[in-house]
């Protein structure tokens, strides 16, 4: 028999997972959605679901890295839906599952819609840019795995009623 907890947690992470970064920053990407939401939706769905992968973990430690510095929109916005998705799924693991699975499907998201509106997904996954991405998709899974194991910790074990 399914979960509906987990499967009412993975729902609630994908749908706030459109708007999350912008529960810590309101300014990034902001201007470049007003552009496309009137002519093209698909494009500014590509952006709201892309914008939650803009923190690059990867550079963060090859550069000086400042405790400031690591809490980022991008990952507190992870830590958060993690969290939530967590809380809703209740139990640790259960938690940490739903976490990660909010950020996979998120990055299936984030390629179809890029493809259906026409980007070059090549251009993310080539040369200096495959670094910036692999970090961006690091930095939600760690995001996403601490928040899922707090907020499944907080809410307790899982009970199964029969």
């Amino acid at each position: 028999m399914a979960s509906y907890r987990l499967i009412f947690g993975i729902i609630i992470g994908i749908i706030l997972s459109f708007f999350s970064v912008f529960f810590f920053n309101m300014t990034g990407v902001i201007t470049q959605i007003k552009q496309y939401v009137g002519s093209d939706t698909i494009k500014a769905a590509s952006l709201l679901v892309g914008a939650n992968f803009d923190f690059d973990m990867i550079s963060f430690f090859t550069s000086n890295p400042t405790i400031l510095g690591f809490f980022a929109p991008e990952l507190l916005a992870w830590i958060f839906l993690g969290f939530l998705s967590g809380a809703i799924a209740k139990g640790t693991k259960r938690g940490v599952v739903t976490g990660l699975l909010i950020v996979v499907i998120d990055v299936l998201l984030w390629i179809i819609f890029s493809i259906v509106s026409g980007e070059d997904l090549m251009a993310l996954f080539q040369d200096t840019q495959l670094s910036e991405t692999l970090g961006g998709i690091i930095s939600a899974i760690l995001g996403a795995f601490i928040g899922g194991g707090l907020g499944g910790l907080i809410s307790g074990p899982y009970e199964e009623f029969y």
